[in-house]
């Protein structure tokens, strides 16, 4: 203890004597803690409020009651025996039976003369008003129909629902309410698959946001007191025979697919289509709460009930409810299961949001990590340089190594310390405010629990030891007699050399595994992520000393001129301090070169997934019912539409038939199925102008088009070429949905590239039946029609004169649309479906590459920030460079000022320092954001999610926006020094300088 005491001692005074230091080292601590509790106060806050949102989430009611999943995710609840809710409603222990129904529909607010807001998201570019299709993921409202007679949850504005027969009323939910920015009074335009109606907003009731996973039985448990509702994702509605013909409503725009959830609709002619599905069972929270019959009205077709929310009396628990009837739910037709509120609470935790944000928390630890050790390990270093002789000293008068080293750790875990109790501080009250001055960024709260101060706890203590170790090791190196004369830094360029070409060797074998080496799928995704991508980031810190000799051999004449200074005053600044230098260069190139990875990534990755020239200028549905052939010449007919340039097609979703060897292990996601498009060969491909001028990388643009005319061959993309395995000459078996005991086989004529098609088909309800898809093909179309039974057309290829108007055009397209109102259709297991509107829905080229630009843009750009912050954090470390580099040229400044050197030469000299410092890690940055990326590109076609030919793509705007930033924080950090430095006399330089030698 006694040893410790003096130690401590001995680290105190060193910190009193370089305040400056320790306070920039203490301040990049603090960001870096202050990153961690941004991120973890509201995974915290989610933590926090599993008790009270389950609650919330049964309100009044004590239990749900609803069949048990028995398809993959996405697929719908089965309804609830109408047999069963006549028993629960005769139980003398349950108190009521609220039986609900979800459907997908989409919502937006009713525009008032007032308005001027456009919604130019990509949400609302691409769905806006229109029904919700089976490809686009279900981001807007539910429509819940419950006959209620009290609001399940607490009521914020308005009232609750009146009687059955009042027309066109709906409840939404808080969050709801605050999305679509309407308030009681307002108007709601409600889209679905049978009709669009406008519905008046009579109440909003309040919600919470974390919405539980119920996938499975949960446990048992008593349920937490009343509440008010939570946002959930509630599976879609599956509907019954029509047993009476649905009332009339206000039909004011296209109808779109809102109801049974799983459910094959198929029309009188025979051809079918999947209902858009829900993502999710239980109760939806994001909903808008409407009677049965108005939701009738809305979908054409009256539902049975998915979902039974359940009250019990005073006098009976759940448990003695669970005992009752779980014999009676186990032995029912479809399985029952019993949701209580440990089950609730349960699916809180395995919920997408908080495992998201868990995630996220964990990626700020690792951040804050990196930082607090480069941090601390510069300054650590830097002192070690300095303090040499007087740790000489130390070990003269009998200070042994392990006490040089507690030295070192000690200052190390000081520093950590109090950077991270003053992390914790500035993290909270930053939280505080922002909480309050911006709502939106904790939608659950904030709290500061034990998880985010013990998580922030270890990671500055991990990264302050680990930071001391090399340090420490080279403290402990210095003998006594190096106390007797200073010890001079010499370049050492044999060393950067040698390290340079063991790093390079490292690089090079990341793309080499990815792109070269024989390996099974398992075994290179293995490799990637275990051994050459860590040999990767080892590599670079390997180059980094020969990057930063490289950059001061080409740089610094040109950053010298352009200063307007002597190049010998920079000649061999920084190889003559490497270390130092190459800390500084580390320092900055772990949050530069994240984010030079991840934006070189996903702008690769976004080259194929954007609609390529291929694509003509729209494809135009009609659904549900499609057009006849006398009805199909009225699309060539419609004004701005080039009458030569429109193409009828037949298309279905159908899935493969791969045999006994299953699908192709690359085709997991979506791969059992893929979309058909009948069309006429010679107009689609041939001629000097064709309507969809793809790119054959694979057989001949003339014999495909003469092969597909026999309607036994087809055309398929590149990916699913390369994801399959499959050729010219191969054969794909497909199972029409109309008739599953029938084949229908087309024999490969050609490959062809296909950029895009993937957006197109997941907005422009070509999806008929699956929510995901491996691939589109092309063949002849009057086989279509006849191997899968399609007798009308729902989908036309057109091109537009220039100039033409997309809203104007669609308009033209819904007149057509709206002539076939009235029209039915069969829906398995809901009976006769009327469309009171049907709808067109154009997908114009345009629009899906201006969504996905917007769409890429935020999500990319959403994965950067942490990493630019990062960048900020670490150029705390380049003012630590510089104040040392300051420090170690006193007395060289003091002379150089002596001999007629100006105040301003110095300053700029300082300056140079630090660009050239910034050019080295924009260098390095540069050099693991191409490879990481590249090679990250590369590796998706192993992942299951797309297998297509990798591309490359350098977005050098964005990129130069990351450099500029590394520039100007540089800058910023050698301010202080430079500034302080020119302003002192020669005198005082010299004698500073003389007094550190």
């Amino acid at each position: 203890m006694p040893n410790l005491r003096f130690l401590f001692k001995l680290v105190s005074s060193q910190l009193r004597r370089h305040p400056g230091r320790a306070v920039i080292t203490t301040l990049g601590v603090i960001a870096s803690t202050c990153a961690v509790v941004w991120v973890a106060s509201g995974y915290d806050a989610l933590v926090s409020q599993f008790d009270e949102n389950a609650g919330k989430y049964l309100g009044r009611y004590d239990v749900l009651v609803m069949a048990k999943p028995a398809g993959p995710p996405g697929a719908s609840t089965p309804p609830v025996p109408a047999a069963l809710i006549d028993e629960l409603e005769q139980d003398a222990g349950v108190l009521e039976v609220n039986p609900t129904s979800n459907y997908r529909v989409t919502a937006t607010r009713v525009a008032k003369a007032s308005d001027d807001e456009e919604d130019t998201s990509p949400l609302g570019l691409l769905i806006g008003s229109r029904p919700p299709v089976n490809g686009a993921p279900p981001i807007g409202p539910k429509l819940v129909s419950t006959p209620a007679a009290e609001a399940p949850y607490e009521m914020v504005d308005g009232e609750w629902l009146g009687d059955e027969d009042e027309a066109n009323a709906v409840v939404v939910a808080e969050q709801v309410a605050k999305e679509l920015k309407v308030a009681v009074g307002d108007e709601i335009l409600v889209t679905s698959f049978g009709n669009q109606v406008k519905l008046d907003v009579i109440g909003i009731v309040e919600q919470v946001d974390l919405a539980p996973s119920l996938n499975a039985p949960g446990g048992r448990g008593k349920r937490s007191g009343p509440g008010r509702g939570e946002k959930g994702e509630g599976g879609p509605g599956r509907g019954g025979d029509v047993s009476a013909k649905p009332p009339g409503g206000r039909a004011n725009g296209p109808a779109g697919p809102g109801g049974p959830g799983a459910n094959a609709t198929q029309t009188s002619e025979g051809s079918q289509i999947q209902l858009p599905t829900g993502f999710g069972s239980g109760i939806a929270t994001d909903a808008l709460y409407v009677r049965p019959t108005v939701a009738a009205k809305v979908n054409g077709y009256e539902a049975k009930p998915e979902v039974l929310q359940v009250a019990l009396r005073d006098t009976v628990t759940v448990a003695q409810f669970r005992q009752a009837w779980q014999t009676r739910f186990a032995s029912n037709k479809p399985a029952m299961q019993l949701i209580d509120f440990e089950a609730v609470r349960g699916g809180m935790e395995s919920s997408r949001s908080v495992s998201g944000q868990q995630s996220q928390a964990w990626a700020a630890t690792g951040m804050a990590s990196l930082a607090a050790i480069f941090i601390i390990f510069s300054t650590l270093s830097m002192g070690v340089s300095e303090r040499a002789r007087e740790f000489a000293m130390l070990r003269a008068v009998a200070l042994t190594r392990s006490q040089i080293a507690g030295i070192i750790a000690i200052e190390s875990v000081v520093l950590a310390m109090i950077g991270w109790g003053g992390g914790l501080l500035a993290g909270w009250l930053m939280v505080l405010v922002g909480s309050r001055l911006m709502p939106g960024l904790f939608s659950s709260g904030a709290v500061l629990g034990w998880g985010c101060v013990l998580l922030t706890g270890v990671t500055v203590l991990v990264g302050a030891l680990g930071a001391a170790i090399v340090p420490a090791w080279r403290a402990m190196r210095i003998q006594p007699l190096d106390a007797m004369s200073p010890r001079t830094a010499s370049p050492r360029f044999h060393g950067w050399i040698a390290l340079g070409a063991l790093g390079l060797v490292m690089v090079t074998a990341t793309p080499i595994t990815v792109f070269a080496m024989p390996l099974s799928d398992e075994a290179r995704k293995w490799c990637y992520s275990f051994v050459t991508y860590p040999l990767l980031l080892i590599g670079m810190i390997l180059l980094a000393p020969a990057v930063v000799v490289l950059c001061e051999r080409i740089f610094a004449p040109l950053v010298t001129r352009l200063l307007r200074l002597d190049q010998r005053m920079m000649k061999t600044q920084l190889a003559s301090n490497l270390w130092r230098s190459v800390g500084a260069t580390l320092a900055l190139s772990v949050g530069l070169g994240l984010f030079a990875s991840t934006q070189t990534w996903g702008y690769s990755m976004l080259v194929p997934f954007t609609p390529g020239d291929w694509m003509p200028d729209a494809l135009v549905a009609f659904h549900p019912v499609g057009l006849s052939e006398q009805e199909e010449s009225r699309v060539a007919e419609v004004d701005g539409v080039k009458a030569d340039q429109v193409m009828p097609l037949a298309i279905e979703q159908a899935k493969f038939d791969w045999g006994d060897v299953g699908p192709p292990k690359r085709l997991r996601m979506g791969g059992d199925n893929g979309i058909v498009f009948g069309l006429d060969p010679r107009a689609a491909f041939g001629g000097d102008h064709p309507i969809a001028d793809v790119q054959f990388v694979a057989g001949d643009r003339d014999s495909a088009i003469d092969l597909l005319a026999d309607g036994k061959h087809c055309v398929i993309p590149e990916d699913f070429a390369m994801a399959s395995g499959l050729g010219i000459g191969d054969t794909v078996t497909l199972i029409p949905p109309a008739a599953e005991k029938e084949r229908v086989r087309y024999e490969i004529a050609g490959i062809v590239s296909l950029p895009g098609w993937q957006w197109m088909t997941k907005f422009s309800g070509v999806r008929r039946h699956f929510v995901r898809t491996g691939t589109l093909l092309f063949t002849d179309r009057a086989a279509v029609k006849t191997d899968f039974h399609l007798p009308r057309t729902e989908f036309f290829w057109v091109n537009f004169e220039p100039g033409q108007d997309l809203k104007t055009m669609e308009t033209r397209f819904q007149a057509i649309a709206e002539e076939q109102a009235g029209e039915t259709f069969q829906a398995t297991g809901v009976g006769e479906v009327k469309s009171y509107r049907p709808f067109a829905r154009m997908t114009a080229t345009e629009t899906v590459r201006t969504a996905i630009r917007k769409h890429a843009d935020g999500m990319i750009w959403g994965m950067s920030y942490m990493p630019l912050l990062t960048l900020v954090v670490m150029s705390l470390a380049v003012a630590n460079t510089i104040i040392a580099s300051v420090r170690s040229r006193t007395w060289e400044f003091g002379v150089m000022r002596s001999i007629g050197v100006t105040r301003g030469q110095l300053i700029r000299l300082v300056f140079a320092e630090t660009v050239l410092i910034a050019l080295a890690a924009c260098l390095l940055s540069l050099t693991f954001g191409l490879v990481a990326g590249w090679c990250g590109v590369g590796m998706a076609q192993f992942g299951g999610w797309f297998a297509g030919a990798p591309s490359f793509r350098i977005p050098w705007s964005q990129l130069g926006f990351g450099f500029a930033l590394t520039l100007i924080l540089c800058l910023l950090a050698g301010l202080w020094p430079a500034m302080r430095t020119g302003r002192a006399e020669p005198l005082a330089l010299l004698q500073a300088g003389r007094a550190t030698q």
